[in-house]
């Protein structure tokens, strides 16, 4: 799996991705990336190299207007400085722009991931009928957009911490509600994870950001020509 820089022209400039090719792209599935609020942070990128040839990674830079690239994950003041900033409705046309990227760039079967702040992308892109399939590691928000669950037919992976104080137990409660009943939506709590398990730091917990992982490359392998 070979890694470069990639800029997708959308209206007014171009979005930067990280992107990580297989050996073969056109015939596997692509792995669409919309991170946390501290975007493309190295540990992300380097842990999903272990997808390797399942399929093209493309990790976005959702937050290239309001200051490009990744934050350290202990500087707040900048994430959210530029968070404030930030135009909810333009980056969602904007990563629909990436996903169509990956789309033509791959077997055409695209997947979104969506991590804290990215989770709700998914969820639209996903209602929006863009995704054929979704994850979400420990999305933060989700209950705003339960409006548009009965418009998800893709498949979901929904992975949360029961300690995560930014979706507690009544959040998870309605996002499973909302789901109740439907076969290809996966829902799960992993005990004692915080928000963050995923990234590097306190936060992390190997065995939430495992599941999560695994889940995100089955949903790929089952794209897979």
């Amino acid at each position: 799996m070979s890694q470069e820089s990639v800029s997708i022209s959308v209206d007014g400039g171009s979005v930067p991705t990280a992107v990580l090719r297989p050996a073969e792209p056109q015939s596997r599935p692509a792995l669409v990336v919309i991170p946390s609020i501290f975007g493309p942070a190295p540990d992300l990128v380097a842990r999903l190299e272990e997808i390797g040839d399942a399929a093209l990674v493309v990790v976005a830079d959702p937050f290239w207007r309001t200051g490009e690239g990744a934050v350290p994950y202990n500087d707040m003041d900048t994430a959210f400085g530029r968070l404030a900033e930030f135009d909810v409705d333009r980056c969602h046309t904007e990563m629909s722009a990436v996903v169509d990227w990956a789309a033509q760039n791959s077997n055409g079967r695209v997947v979104g991931l969506g991590i804290c702040f990215g989770g709700p992308y998914v969820f639209r892109l996903a209602a929006d009928d863009k995704l054929a399939g979704g994850v979400t590691w420990h999305g933060s928000r989700l209950e705003d957009h339960l409006d548009r669950a009965d418009e998800i037919s893709c498949p979901l992976a929904l992975h949360f911490g029961d300690a995560d104080p930014i979706t507690p137990p009544e959040v998870i409660g309605a996002v499973q509600a909302a789901f109740a009943g439907k076969d290809k939506v996966s829902i799960v709590v992993h005990p004692g994870a915080s928000h963050g398990f995923s990234h590097d730091g306190d936060a992390y917990d190997e065995t939430a950001y495992r599941a999560g992982f695994g889940a995100t490359l089955d949903l790929l392998v089952g794209f897979g020509s």
